[in-house]
This record gives C-alpha cells, structure tokens and sequence, in this order.
C-alpha cells in the first residue's frame, strides 16, 4: 500500500513536470515552481477573476478569484496593501568585479494583496500579482496552501501546493529564553507608558531591508527578478502576521550577493554567521542604509539553528537576524523570519498556557497561526519602553494622499481612518475635519480633543542629564527631546553624555550593588596593563586585546571595591577579582571576548566615553583626554549662572528665571522646551488611578451595606422616629389648634344659645321647673324626661334653628351612639349617649345636667335660668353633630 501511495505521487509529479519543461526551452523562463519533498501534494486550476477593482470615491473595491481544489468551488477576496513597498524600490546588486549597482526596478501599483477565503473560518491569504499571476499562500480551515504561477502555461494555469503540517517548535529558533529575557532587562526598566498615553492603540511601522546570499541567486539560476519577487512576498506574508499587533512591514531596501558572499558562510553553527552579519550591518549596510531591521537569508544548513536573531529594532549596534531559504516553499522561511522578527519587537517565546485564537501552534511557539496573547503583551510593553523608530511612518510622501488613510496630510485636520474607526472617534469626523468644538485629536498635548494648557508637562525628564518638555497650548504635539549638552558636570564626578551621567561610582553600582565603590588607581594599573580579557584598551580579534599604556589604564576596564555580594550577570559573563597584597586591596571587574558580541551581550565593564580620568580630562575611546573633547562651551555666565545648556547649546533656565539667558523673573525652561507653567508638578498618574479605584470601592462597599441591611437600617430609623418627642413648635400648633377650635365651638354654643333664648319659647316654667327639679341627675335618665323634652315646643324649635330636627329624635340618638360608642343605645333614647361620645363622659350619670352645664358653655349651673336654657341648647348641638 505505501508503495502504491509513493508511486502515484511520483506520477503526479511527473504530470506536472513533463508539461513544464516541454516549455522551458521555447520561453526560456525560470521554473517558478518546484514539487519538493515539503508539499503534501498539489493540483494544478486555473483561477477565475469575478470582479475587478476599481474606486469609487475613493474606496477600493476587492478583488475576487474563484479557485477550484478537489472539486471544490472557493471564493478568495483580496484586498490591496498599503505601505508594503515605496514607490521606487532600492535594490542592490554587484557586477562580477565587486562594483556595487542600485537598480530601481518597474513593480506594478496595487499589485500585493491579503484577504480571506470565502465561508472559511480564521482564513487569511498573502497573494502578489506582481509576475503577472497569483503567488503566495492562503489557507482554508487548517490547511495552508501555496499558489505559483505557471509561466508556461497559455491558459493562466497554476499550481496549488497543500503544505504539510509543520511543528518546527522552539528548535528552529537559536535564541535561548534565558538569553531573550537577559536581551529584554535593559528596556523593561525603561517602561515608561505615561510618555506614551495610548501607544498601543496607533500602528507602528518597521522599515525592514531583505539580504540574499549568492548561493539564492544560483538557486533560481541567477534571476535577478525571482530573487526580488521572492523578497516581496516574503515581506507580504511577515506583514500580515504583523498587522494582528497593528505592526507594518514595510520593505525598504534589496541586497543580493550576485557575486560572492560578503562574509564567510562556510561555519557549522548559524551562531558564528549571525556575528559576522551583524559586523557587516553595522560597518557597510548601515553606512549605506539606514533601517530598523535587517535580515539575511541562506540557501545552506546549519546545525544549530534554521533561524536566529539578537538584539532590538531601533538600534544601530549590533542587530539583525538570519535564517535559511532552501527551497520554493515560502511559507516556512517567512514564518522563521517573522519569528525572528518577533524577538526583535520585544516577543519571547510561547509558554504552554498561550493561545492564539483558540490553538496553541502560534508563531513564537510551534506553528503559523498567528501570535499569541503571550505575544501580545510582550509586544505593547517593548513599544511602551521607546522604541521610537516604530512611529516613523515609512515612504510617506510617496502614500496616495487621500482622507482616511489615518495620515493628516494637506487640507487635513485630522485622519481617523475608515468610516467604521471614525464613529468610535469624538475627535474626528470621516472627512477628515473636527468635530465641533474639538481643537485636535491626537498628540501629547491632546486630551479630550483639546489642547493641553500652557505649562503641561507632556514629557517629563528621565534622570538628572535629561530635561523636560512642556506644551504651548496652542498645539496637540510635544516639543521634541531635549537634554543636558554633553559635558555638563553630573553628581559623583561624573559628565553627562547623551542623556546619561557617566560616572565610575554609579557604573560600579550598578554591576556589583549599592556597596560597590570606584577602585583606586592601582586597580586599574594591576589589571588593565596586562592586555587580556579582563584588562585592556582594546578588543582587536577573536583572541586578542590590546593593553593599555599607563596614562590610559584607568580608561581601560572598569574596577570596583567593597563588593560585597556576588551579581547575577548575563550568560556567558565573567566576574574576576584580583588581589593586591601590598595595598590589601580586592579589585573587582568583568571579563569581554569578541565571540559575546554576536550574542548580543553587551560589554558591562567597559568605561562609557566622558567617564572622569582627572582634572578637566575624560575619557574617550579608551583614552584619557582633555574634556574639550566634548566641546561642552556652556560658561555660567551664559545663563547668569540660574540654568544649564540643553544640547542645541540654549539655556535651559531654572524655575523663577524665563528663557533664554535667565535674566528676567519667569517660570523656567528653554526656547526649546516650551514653556513651563506655574505649577511646575502634578500629581501622579499612578496615584491618581489609586485614588479613582479606592474611592469607587468605597462607594460600591456603601452600596452593598445598604442593600444587604435595608431591613435593618429602616427599622432602627422607624425606632428612632417613634421614640423622638415632638417638638416644641409642633406642641405648640397642636395646642393652637385646640385653642382655635374650643374658641370656635364655643362660640357657636353661645350663639346658637342666644337664638334658643330669644326666639324661641325655651323659658316656659314647666320647662325651667323640670330643670330645676333635676337634682341629682336621676330624672335626666327617666324615659318622661326625654319624652317631655322631646315634646317641648321649645326643644322643637331650637332643634329647627339651624341644628336638625332628626338629631333631636330618639332614633338618630340610638344610630349615634351605636357608631361612636358601641354601647347599647337602645336604652337611652333621649340622645344622652351622643353627648357621653363627644365629651367622653357618661350621659347616664345622675349629674349629667350639672356637667352639661360645665362644657364650656361660659355659663353658671347654678342659676336657674341658665341650667334650664343652657343644657338645653347644649343639647340640641351634640344631637346635631
């Protein structure tokens, strides 16, 4: 069975292969293709075009293929890349004499492209129409697949490669973790996201130069044109991982050893060939041209490593990275590189517990799936340190100008991008314009779409040799850096040198501890007079240094004392310690050998340039010069000795002195710095968010205590109600109230007891004797008495004036006292029962007459003539109500 398998893939192979060299000889073309031992297998289609592009005010409409793979229809839509390439191409080359050539070769606009598969999850496509048909990879689901062109073919064909399954692992990669994370210490210290409020969330660009060896260019039979085309696409592909941390690639330059190769490639290990690189970038290519990045591709193996890299973008030291290309498979080659590339933008490797869309085979781990969130983070907090080259947008007068390309160009106010970015914008409007009221959108000296005042500190100074820029109010950007001019005097005896204090106490300090002193003279001459690693003037090969002479040794290797602990130092450095006996002295220092310098390990003893050596001399270049050297010309009296010279050599003045020689009363600062306000500090960032945070959990435990106590809380509130006194002032209305309303009933008793007198026949003597007689009270309960009263002519007649006639009958009085008291009324039909539930006294009593008579009627029981009229009236009132 895997013979037959072994034999039906060769056959396929010779499908393919017969037609195209049936063509070689009539084209004379390159083969742009080539079935290998990494491919699973290939069919060849002929893509269909659906759609062209074109613009309609200023959108650009995607292209679309329609692909056929095992019978199967797939839709692929492309979009046109921006900022991959600029507009004219720089690619170097060599005639057979060395002579070195700079080509501008014709690529066509728009002709790079990425997009997605059509109904297919996670799907992602690199695809270059710049050979006149599809080159590049996509995948559909989880396989990936690769497309060439057939140049031979009359009808468009091309072959459709489906790549194998790749676990190259962390193995591929020379790069130790260990040796990463030692490479990354110098710029985690130097965080400082205050200096770059949201950097993260604009993109960042990395101009990138591509490095062919001689052995590529044979490789494609000296075809100047596939080796530039090969660059391009790798490029594309690299650049698509990129743009998930919103990361461009942005291709500047091509150099390609047509003759011979500039450094030697015949070693074992990748290691040794990434030090010679790295030596020619910094001596030739850097000379030439400048960029972020450089990497250089092998058609050979190595034993160690298919890929390696070491140092950091941004720097123009020794950095680069290397890896193999052997093969037509690009796929691979460009993931190594965008992994090496990774590791040069601050990513470390993968751990078990990263992810990158739900699968663990990401870039900086095992796989091509993109980066992960490990990744990430590392990524935003590199570019928070400083990396500042990252935010040059590259080739930029060469871009389409046009609104919503995110770059404010002529006419522009502001550039939020597309229209979907601009809604999420409150600067910004789509047309590029801002928003009403708004003053700016982005910048150091922009918040909230307004300037920053006067006096705002956007860029505050890093240590004692730098200086801090302010805002003018009257722009969104941040004056640009500036510091002390080099050779202003620091603190313990040092200089400042390019925004550093140089100076041997704070060097030994931060080798060896806070203990650690400067060592004396004769450390220096016991140690760096001898002329090997640990002591020397200069590194002159693999194994060869250069001893210093006696005027110079203490420019040579730095040496401390009173080391009291021993540090932990990068892999691969060496501390030594030397004892002089006569002078009962303990020199201490650290050992360099030329190998440590492709790794990327940095020299820690070396003595910095402007370092002190003496009165007025330094040191520079390993040697003990005069301080002139530096060219520091800022006399005190330059800025009437209240400022120091910033390195545009302006005075930078202290606070109560204005610029620019310190001479009037003002708030400080430069000509260049902006100027300062009256409130030269503010208060921290940091705690500003700790007091936010404290302060809403603060409210939130508040808010908790009341929900989970409500119940409580209002029934100790309802206690403390209900026990409370009333007050004085509501005393005192209540009493008021009793008082207006007694005066009130009052009154109305004796009116209505006026009119009962005079009109009406109340003063009979048979009623006045009956009143009279009532004594004891008892008769006022007999059923006569009520039926004697009720008879009257004169009760009838008072209970006409104005009271009622029915309060006065026997049944309204039993309805009465039925509601108000309860009682039986039944018993007591004379309307007694309705006085005894307004009073609150018994009606049935044998006094009732008498206390009658005392109901504030104003009138003594005593005299006959009242006590037979004033009940009476009295009477008549409470059967009314």
């Amino acid at each position: 069975m895997r013979s037959a398998q072994i034999l039906l893939s060769q056959c396929r192979l010779l499908l393919v292969l017969v037609p195209t060299v049936l063509h070689l000889n009539s084209l004379g073309e390159d083969v742009i293709f080539h079935p290998q031992g990494e491919f699973d297998s290939f069919e060849i289609t002929i893509p269909e075009k659906l759609s062209f592009r074109g613009e309609v005010q200023g959108v650009v409409i995607p292209v679309s293929y329609l692909l056929r793979l095992k019978g199967k229809k797939h839709v692929l839509h492309l979009w046109p890349k921006r900022l991959l390439l600029p507009r004219h191409l720089r690619v170097f080359s060599f005639t057979e004499h060395g002579e070195l050539l700079e080509d501008h070769p014709y690529i066509p606009k728009d002709c790079n492209y990425m997009g997605s598969v059509e109904e297919s999850l996670d799907s992602k496509a690199t695809i270059s129409t710049c050979m006149g048909g599809l080159r590049g990879v996509f995948n559909i689901d989880a396989k990936h697949y690769q497309i060439e062109p057939l140049k031979a073919s009359p009808s468009f064909e091309h072959v459709v490669y489906l790549l194998k399954k790749e676990q190259f692992g962390n193995q591929v990669c020379g790069l130790s973790d260990d040796e990463i994370e030692w490479q990354m210490a110098p710029y985690e210290n130097k965080a400082r996201l205050r200096d770059y409020p949201g950097s993260y969330k604009h993109p960042k660009y990395l101009e990138l130069i591509l490095l062919f060896d001689h052995g590529r260019y044979s490789f494609v039979n000296n075809n100047l044109s596939q080796v530039i085309h090969d660059g391009i696409i790798l490029t594309a592909i690299m650049d698509t991982y990129f743009q998930d941390v919103r990361m461009r690639i942005h291709l500047k330059a091509l150099e390609v050893w047509t003759d011979f190769n500039k450094i030697r490639l015949g070693h074992p290990a990748l290691a040794d060939v990434l030090g010679r690189f790295v030596i020619y970038k910094k001596s030739i290519l850097n000379a030439r041209l400048s960029s972020d990045w450089a990497h250089l591709y092998l058609q050979r193996k190595y034993n160690d490593a298919l890929a390696w890299s070491f140092g950091k973008v941004c720097s123009l030291e020794y950095a680069g990275s290397v890896s193999t290309l052997l093969d037509a498979n690009i796929l691979a080659p460009a993931t190594w590189s965008a992994h090496e590339l990774g590791h040069a933008v601050g990513m470390l490797h993968d751990e078990q517990y990263c992810q990158c869309r739900g699968r663990l085979n990401c870039i900086m781990g095992s796989g091509r799936s993109g980066f992960s969130n490990c990744s990430y983070i590392s990524f935003f907090k590199h570019i928070s340190s400083g990396a500042t080259c990252l935010n040059n947008i590259p080739g930029i007068r060469y871009v389409f100008k046009r609104c919503g390309n995110k770059i404010v160009e002529d006419n522009e106010e502001c550039d939020c991008g597309s229209t979907e970015e601009c809604q999420k914008d409150r600067c910004c409007q789509s047309n590029c314009k801002l928003q009403p009221g708004a003053n700016c959108s982005t910048g150091l000296c922009c918040h909230g779409c307004r300037f920053r005042p006067s006096g705002y500190m956007c860029r505050q100074e890093e240590n004692e040799c730098d200086l801090a820029e302010y805002c003018d109010g009257n722009s969104s950007s941040c004056p640009n850096d500036v510091y002390k001019q080099d050779g202003t005097p620091c603190k313990y005896k040092g200089r400042c040198i390019r925004k550093g204090c140089r100076s041997r106490y704070m060097q030994c300090q931060s080798i060896f501890g806070p203990d650690a002193v400067e060592a004396p003279s004769e450390c220096y001459d016991a140690v760096n007079l001898i002329g090997d690693q640990f002591g020397n003037c200069e590194i002159t090969g693999i194994r060869n240094f250069k001893k210093c002479e006696s005027a110079n040794s203490i420019c040579g290797r730095l040496q401390c004392i009173n080391v009291k602990t021993i540090p932990d130092l990068p892999e691969h450095t060496t501390i030594i310690s030397t004892h002089l006996g006569v002078e009962n002295l303990m020199c201490w220092g650290t050992g360099y050998h030329l190998s440590m310098k492709p790794m990327g390990i940095p020299d820690l003893g070396m003595i910095n340039d402007g370092t002190s050596c003496g009165e007025d001399r330094v040191c520079f270049n390993k040697n003990c010069v005069n301080s002139s050297v530096l060219q520091f010309d800022c006399l005190p009296e330059k800025c009437n000795t209240r400022g120091v010279c910033n390195n545009r050599k302006n005075c930078h003045c202290m606070y109560g002195w204005a610029p620019p020689f310190c001479e009037e009363v003002g708030y400080g600062g430069s000509i260049d710095s902006g100027p300062p306000g009256l409130f030269r500090g503010e208060i921290p960032r940091s705690i500003r968010i700790v007091s936010i945070i404290m302060f809403r959990l603060f409210l939130l435990i508040l808010s908790a205590v009341f929900v989970f106590f409500r119940q409580e809380i209002g029934n100790y509130l309802k206690s403390k109600q209900e026990k409370m006194p009333p007050s004085k002032a509501e005393t005192e209305q209540e009493e008021s109230k009793t008082k207006t309303g007694e005066e009130a009933s009052k009154a109305k008793t004796e009116q209505e007891a006026s009119k009962a007198k005079t009109g009406q026949e109340a003063s009979k003597a048979k009623t006045g004797q009956e009143a009279s007689k009532a004594k004891t009270g008892q008769e006022a309960s007999k059923a006569k008495t009520g039926q004697e009263a009720s008879k009257a002519k004169t009760g009838q007649e008072a209970s006409k004036a104005k009271t009622g006639q029915e309060a006065s009958k026997a049944k309204t009085g039993q309805e009465a006292s039925k509601a108000k008291t309860g009682q039986e009324a039944s018993k007591a039909k004379t309307g007694q029962e309705a006085s005894k539930a307004k009073t609150g006294q018994e009606a049935s009593k044998a006094k009732t007459g008498q206390e009658a008579s005392k109901a504030k009627t104003g009138q003594e029981a005593s005299k006959a003539k009242t006590e037979s009229k004033g009940p009476k009236a009295k009477s008549v009132k409470k059967e009314k109500k």
